[in-house]
């Protein structure tokens, strides 16, 4: 099970700031390192800094002490912590700050939003449309010729379906319906009534989103992206549980 600890930035990796460095100069430096927050005094560690919030002294001479944030208990997790919480965490988060990993009292890991972005939490995402696509397999599999006439092609899937029905094979091939046809199939059959899908719109994001975790690319860009992160998240189980259910 991928947790914390898989994805934090371990602390003898930390890139920290001092406490009598100037908000330019950690700007300066957080922008380098592409880093979002920075930890404050390597020895320590009780307070942090971040980007966005020193950008807001950008033209001032105040020093990282000053504008430094303290850590609370709100912002301490443990290396055990799931991703599925992490992203419910950091998605509920009005700004996601970051999230200090302890062990036995002591910090050794550092996760920011920017780490929802590795690829544990890609597989992750996989592997939860795996299974929505497995249930979706099965009704569609059982039900085949009443959806083929929904298919734009239905002889590559009929294909396709023959060579995987009841095999024991790797995912690609699994997941033979993994194109728009399985969600042409959804939003055209009254499949779409049982996964509770209002609009093709949802669907559309879906796709994009399947996309975007199977290929590798960026899932996370801004600080809005977390809150939709969470927001797929939950939609994807909801339309699990609504096909667990019949």
């Amino acid at each position: 099970m991928f947790t914390a600890k898989t994805i934090m930035t371990p602390r003898d990796k930390f890139t920290c700031c001092q406490s009598d460095q100037k908000v330019s100069d950690a700007i300066m430096l957080l922008r380098a390192n592409r880093f979002s927050a920075a930890p404050l005094d390597e020895v320590d560690i009780h307070r942090y800094v971040r980007l966005k919030k020193l950008e807001q002294y950008a033209g001032d001479v105040k020093c990282c002490e000053e504008v430094a944030d303290e850590i609370t208990k709100s912002d301490i997790i443990t290396e055990d912590t799931t991703i599925k919480n992490l992203i419910a965490i950091f998605g509920e988060r009005k700004d996601p700050c970051p999230l200090f990993v302890i062990k036995q009292n002591s910090i050794i890991g550092l996760i920011t939003g920017a780490d929802l972005d590795k690829i544990a939490v890609k597989v992750y995402f996989f592997i939860l449309i795996s299974a929505l696509e497995s249930l979706l397999l099965d009704i569609i599999g059982n039900n085949y010729k009443k959806y083929k006439s929904c298919l734009e092609n239905p002889r590559n899937v009929e294909r396709r379906y023959r060579k995987c029905k009841g095999e024991l094979v790797g995912l690609d091939e699994y997941h033979y319906l993994m194109t728009k046809e399985i969600f042409e199939i959804v939003w055209k059959s009254d499949i779409k009534t049982k996964m509770t899908v209002r609009t093709k719109d949802e669907l559309d994001k879906l796709r994009n989103f399947r996309n975007k975790v199977a290929h590798g690319n960026y899932i996370i860009v801004n600080d809005e992206d977390i809150i939709h992160l969470k927001q797929m998240h939950d939609k994807i189980c909801e339309y699990i549980r609504a096909l667990e259910g019949i």
